[in-house]
């Protein structure tokens, strides 16, 4: 008697007012998440993908200084260097070719944005003398790089919350109100997110114009006019500009025309009209919006296409990268569902996720076989269409980072979210305890990740530590591949220091063939060396999972950690994330088998656990290793304890 009047109040009476205030309050929190520590590396470009992105971002101009103000395309271009472009405080190539495998929509948005602030801030500091007004303006006097830093990770927390609210209006137009806003509530406290958040990349982005573009396909099958069909071929562009992936969005297209054929039943005696309105015309307004938004992929056409095969190959495991190494036996499908349960999720979320997947296609798909298709049924088959042929394709590839998800889990949410609900309208004490596990473990999670980032990034802290203890001129054994350390200290003890103050030698350890003059050539440097810096595990976490590839550069690692190479270990850090007192940190070292010496410093920085995917911890929480040369071995020395 008690339980069906509240049961049909909690999932039956909410008033707009009541969810818009709800969903107010859950942006606020996962604006917060996000926004909170936006500077998490220092400015030290640590990520990069992103270093990379907004390098290219201070070569573009919409104008040249000498062209009086006349748009310049050629400085549009993100596939060459310009000729006469610098940038104050960093070198760049000039007049060469580039590389540039990432959108070029949102390239031209953040340096456009970065643009306004700089004119704008130009004339407030003409207008006014306000150094606060001048500092939000400008992002401070910075360098220009390090403002188009700022502003392409700003530009991500914009784009994520804009993805929470469209997790919000598509969960209730499907499932209700109730589910919109704990789908809301489930994506605000998504670790994945909420790292990828604050990264200036475009994998945020992505998952924001797909989300987007499906929104548009809903309102589409739901009004029936091709004004909205348009709309969605143009957010479908959009997101092909963001990244070339989102090409699969044909498919849930393709799915909200049948439907709305169905639906609507268009006039079947105008047939080549409807070829014309409802296939052709999307089409043209996709390719116009993807032309418009990157307008040198047509222009360089040939360069644009070179790029997408290279990453495919790259993706199919056919270049041997170290972080494409990593990857080899891995499991398709369940190594993406495994990482997000152990560390970009957590467990709770990861299961409820795939079993409300699971629970939603079966519920479409027995409907379909029974029911007329009304809206909302067609609202399913869409955006099931979308996440079951992208996981499908992108899961299947060799190359497995965690990221690659980001464009489906957004509606995975809401299939949690749904599944959730549903149970508690079968059982609402049994419901709400698997509401209140779900959103509360996930929580606490986020909140304990971003809490991390109150600790200076390792690489920081390497890096003072290096500026404190070794000498000028030092010779320091860095690793190809990974970031070199030290990074610039431009107030260090009142004296600028950069990574120039010492010798750096570069050790290739992951290149092949791995062969005894590789082991030599590493060998007569080790001897040299003052100090070995393992930045992150980039190279020694491949070559531990494919020993049988790299036998003479595990022969180096192995005499490294166990000290008989004569390097002493004298500085580990790393930060990771705490719940419950308890770290949430992968230990690259222990989960490989690595025998590691007894060391007091590395059983400080780490906790026993078993190893992350290297692309979630490299950028923000890496574990950083620095051995002294202790014994100074020769060469011969070497040798014979590497060839034991």
């Amino acid at each position: 008697m008690i339980r069906s009047p509240l049961k049909r109040y909690s999932f039956r009476r909410i008033t707009d007012s009541q969810c818009y205030l709800l969903l107010a309050l859950v942006i606020v929190f996962g604006a917060w998440l996000r926004g909170s520590h936006i500077d998490w590396d220092g400015l030290h470009h640590t990520h990069p993908d992103e270093r990379y992105i907004n390098l290219v971002g201070t070569s573009i101009e919409f104008h040249d200084e000498d062209s009086r103000g006349i748009i310049d395309l050629s400085n549009l271009n993100p596939f060459v260097w310009p000729n006469n472009r610098t940038t104050v405080g960093i070198e760049i190539p000039q007049g060469e070719s580039r590389l540039f495998a990432y959108g070029h929509f949102p390239l031209y948005i953040t340096v456009g944005i970065a643009k306004i602030l700089e004119y704008m801030g130009g004339y407030v500091t003409e207008q006014f003398d306000s150094e606060v007004v001048n500092h939000l303006l400008q992002v401070g006097n910075r360098l220009e790089i390090d403002q188009i830093t700022l502003v392409s990770r700003w530009v991500s927390v914009a784009a994520d919350c804009l993805t929470l609210v469209l997790v919000y209006l598509i969960g209730r137009k499907m499932y209700g109100g109730w589910c919109g806003l704990l789908a809301a509530g489930l994506f605000a406290v998504s670790v994945q997110f909420i790292q990828q958040a604050r990264f200036g990349t475009f994998d945020a982005l992505l998952a924001t114009s797909v989300v987007v573009a499906l929104w548009a396909l809903i309102v589409y099958i739901e009004s029936g006019k091709a004004k909205h069909l348009y709309f969605a071929g143009i957010c479908i562009g959009l997101s092909v500009g963001v990244k070339a992936t989102a090409v699969l969005l044909a498919v849930p297209a393709l799915a909200a025309v049948v439907c709305s054929q169905i639906l609507w039943a268009h006039d079947r005696k105008g047939i080549w009209r409807n070829i014309f309105v409802y296939w052709l015309m999307p089409i043209v307004y996709a390719a116009l919006a993807f032309g418009i938004s990157s307008p040198y992929a047509i222009i360089e056409w040939q360069e644009y296409v070179d790029n997408i095969i290279l990453q495919s190959y790259m993706a199919r495991g056919l270049l041997e990268w170290p972080f494409v190494l990593q990857y080899r036996g891995s499991v398709p499908y369940v190594y993406q569902i495994i990482e997000q349960g152990r560390w970009t999720l957590g467990w709770p979320l990861t299961v409820t996720i795939y079993c409300g997947t699971g629970f939603a296609a079966i519920k479409v798909l027995s409907e379909m076989r029974t029911k007329p298709i009304s809206c909302r049924e067609a609202h399913k088959l869409v955006v099931l269409s979308w996440v079951l042929s992208y996981f499908v394709l992108i899961g299947g590839l060799y190359v497995k980072y965690p990221r690659y998800m980001l464009p489906i889990l957004p509606l995975q949410i809401v299939y949690a979210a749904s599944l959730l609900i549903w149970i508690a309208k079968k059982n609402i004490a049994g419901g709400f305890t698997l509401i209140f596990l779900v959103l509360g473990t996930t929580g606490i999670y986020a909140v304990g990740f971003m809490d991390m980032y109150e600790k200076p990034h390792p690489w920081i802290t390497a890096s003072e530590w290096i500026y404190a203890n070794a000498d000028r001129g030092s010779n320091m054994l860095v690793e190809k591949w990974d970031h070199p350390l030290p990074l610039r200290a431009d107030k260090y003890k009142g004296e600028s220091l950069y990574y120039d103050s010492f010798e750096a030698r570069t050790l290739e350890l992951v290149n092949l063939p791995d062969t005894r003059d590789k082991l030599k050539s590493i060998m007569r440097e080790v001897e040299n060396g003052d100090y070995i810096i393992l930045a992150s595990n980039r190279n020694y976490g491949p070559v531990y999972k494919n020993l049988s590839l790299f036998p003479y550069s595990t022969r180096y690692y192995s005499s490294l950690f166990d000290g008989t190479l004569g390097y002493k270990l004298v500085f580990g850090e790393t930060r990771y994330p705490m719940v419950a007192g308890r770290s949430l940190r992968g230990d690259p070292i222990m989960s490989l088998g690595i025998d590691f010496a007894e060391s007091e410093i590395y059983g400080d920085v780490l906790h026993r656990s078993s190893v992350s995917d290297e692309s979630f911890t490299v950028y923000d929480h890496p574990l950083v290793l620095i051995f002294y040369n202790e014994s100074r071995l020769s060469f011969d020395e070497l040798m014979d304890v590497v060839s034991q």
